[in-house]
């Protein structure tokens, strides 16, 4: 079979016809193009290529007003499963989930971040066949990675993750060695705009910029429905733009990079120096969790804690600095916060958007946290296998047997140890 390129067609294109079918389905491609307003030959040849990779389905209604019974589209999501695991500095999260966006299965496994890189992808492997237990092996459509730093997708190496510590890490080929599925690798930063863009608060949106903050800020990019990658993948370094001359030193060696004064791990740190230096403030960190102690911070910030609150002010202003220089070099539809800094909502947002105003060209776009909660680097990453399978049809096309979940992770189904099910992810 002849492949079918997904960069020939808008992304935004694509998820928007995959999202109508998502929620629509049983529909016609009339239908999809009146809802979409997109051309009727747009529609039908996407809807070509969602046949060509299995991921849509054709089907007859047996009901006609009249003359011939119209074909109707629905996804083949009972036997499509991607699989998605995103690299943290102290965490790998991973997830199963069905063409709709649906996570069936999630799991997170701690990692050290002195944890040597291959020690690190064979803990990444081990999860995956966790996760991935008890399916039949030609219903799992492939596994996607998505791992901090500048990732060179197309030779699989991880360029460099300063977070991690790796360089020149030829992680897909360590990865690939070792399971049965073809395995697509990018940063966390892409793999964000894949799952805002295709599942997320960017569906139906050309021109968006999608921030995350976690241990360090990326800025992914959607220009004109297309997810914007850069020549060589280095795209999205968005914490290394330098907001103050003279700062604080970088991890990459430079001097007042943004992610110096906006990050999860300032925040913890800058909390953690309070408590320790006698601020006033009812924080009480709960364990070592990192997740619990953000959990904490958030809470108290939520009550009205002033160290908490100054923080996120003096944050929000930073962001909002970097921000506006996006927004008035892209002019963007939208701006999508993600990371473990949107689980603050509006108490970061506030001040981000206050700074906005004050710095960004009018008219100002929508500036918003991500509907996919912490799991949106994962989805991301599972994304990155259909687009694979776009690009290769031939390799999984109209999988064969029953690939349902079942009793391990179906409609219904309960958790097996280790893991967990959850429900589609708002749209």
């Amino acid at each position: 079979m002849q492949a079918i390129n997904i960069r020939q067609m808008r992304d935004s294109n694509i998820a928007v016809v995959l999202g109508m079918v998502r929620r629509n389905a049983p529909i016609s491609r009339s239908h999809i193009a009146r809802l979409s307003q997109l051309s009727p030959s747009t529609v039908s040849s996407i809807v070509d290529a969602l046949v060509a990779a299995g991921l849509v389905v054709e089907i007859t209604a047996r009901i006609a007003k009249s003359g011939r019974r119209p074909v109707l589209l629905d996804l083949n999501d009972r036997m499509h499963y991607p699989v998605g695991i995103e690299i943290e500095t102290h965490a790998l999260r991973g997830l199963v989930m069905n063409l709709r966006g649906e996570i069936l299965r999630f799991q997170r496994m701690p990692i050290s971040p002195e944890m040597d890189c291959r020690l690190s992808l064979d803990c990444l492997v081990e999860l995956y066949r966790e996760l991935t237990v008890g399916l039949p092996q030609d219903s799992i459509m492939g596994l996607g990675i998505a791992s901090p730093g500048h990732v060179d997708s197309r030779t699989g190496k991880v360029i460099s993750a300063a977070q991690l510590g790796w360089r020149n890490v030829p992680a897909l080929e360590i990865v690939q060695g070792q399971v049965d599925v073809p395995v697509s690798i990018q940063s966390n930063i892409t793999a964000v705009a894949l799952a805002e863009l295709w599942y997320g608060a960017g569906v139906g949106k050309d021109n968006i910029i999608c921030v995350r903050v976690g241990s360090g800020i990326g800025a992914g990019l959607i220009i004109n429905g297309q997810i914007y990658r850069g020549p060589q993948d280095r795209v999205g370094h968005f914490g290394h733009t330098v907001i103050e001359r003279g700062g604080k030193r970088c991890r990459c060696g430079s001097f007042g990079c943004l992610e110096t004064y906006v990050s999860t791990n300032v925040l913890l740190e800058r909390v953690a120096e309070g408590l320790r230096t006698g601020a006033h403030t009812q924080v009480a960190f709960p364990s070592e969790d990192r997740d619990r102690r953000l959990e904490a911070i958030i809470d108290a910030g939520r009550q009205g804690d002033r160290l908490v609150l100054n923080l996120f002010e003096e944050m929000g202003e930073y962001l909002g600095l970097g921000i506006s220089n996006l927004i008035n070099l892209l002019n963007p539809e939208l701006v999508i916060l993600a990371g473990g800094m949107a689980k603050a909502g509006e108490l970061i947002l506030d001040p981000i958007r206050r700074h906005v105003a004050l710095h960004a060209y009018p008219p100002i776009p929508e500036i918003t946290t991500t509907k996919l909660g912490s799991d949106t680097v994962a989805v991301g990453a599972a994304t990155l296998v259909i687009e694979h399978v776009f690009e290769n049809p031939g390799e999984r096309v109209l999988l064969g047997g029953n690939g349902d979940i079942g009793t391990n992770g179906g409609a219904g189904a309960q958790p097996e140890a280790g893991g967990s099910l959850a429900s589609a992810p708002s749209q």
